[in-house]
């Protein structure tokens, strides 16, 4: 065998070589697109007190599909010192899921007297859990926070988001 011969059956070998790790690593378009773009399905919006229930199809033939919870909990508003207005009016919201999601935006509003008054958002990316405040100078009468969570489980995936849910209303001074 020539020394052409073997170096041309060699790049062949390494070609194959190569092609088949290829295929291992790289999946099929077709699998590609049903594993990193999952569809994803609101369960139970709202399930008691404030719970959304997200469902991740499989990404491997014969597993379960991924049942995620995220409990999305508005603070009662309380009175803080000191801060921007010197004091004032504050509501936490905060998103705690049961398995670690892609991305979590939570949106945070205050309510005086029934009206909103003050929003903020905050996103935590690939966490478990995710928090925003807000805040407002004190002023008397009654205080709500409203809490809103928006989901995406997985990158390029279907963001849900849940319902607005509300805390105990506080009246003040």
């Amino acid at each position: 065998m020539s020394n052409d011969t073997r170096s041309f059956i060699r790049r062949a070998a390494l070609g194959a070589c190569a092609a088949a790790l290829a295929a291992m690593v790289v999946p099929s378009a077709p699998a590609h697109a049903a594993t990193s773009h999952p569809t994803v399905t609101l369960a139970k919006p709202g399930n008691g007190a404030g719970v959304l229930t997200l469902t991740v199809p499989a990404t491997r033939p014969g597993a379960a599909p991924l049942t995620i919870d995220c409990t999305v909990t508005p603070s009662t508003p309380f009175r803080y010192y000191g801060g921007p207005y010197g004091g004032g009016e504050e509501g936490l919201a905060t998103v705690e899921c049961s398995a670690l999601v892609y991305k979590i935006q939570v949106d945070v509003a205050l309510y005086y007297n029934g009206s909103q008054v003050t929003y903020n958002s905050r996103t935590a990316y690939n966490a478990l859990s995710a928090t925003a405040d807000t805040e407002y100078p004190l002023k008397q009468g009654s205080y709500q926070t409203g809490a809103r969570a928006t989901i995406t489980t997985v990158l390029g995936g279907t963001p849900v988001t849940s319902p607005v849910y509300g805390s105990a209303s506080v009246n003040l001074p």
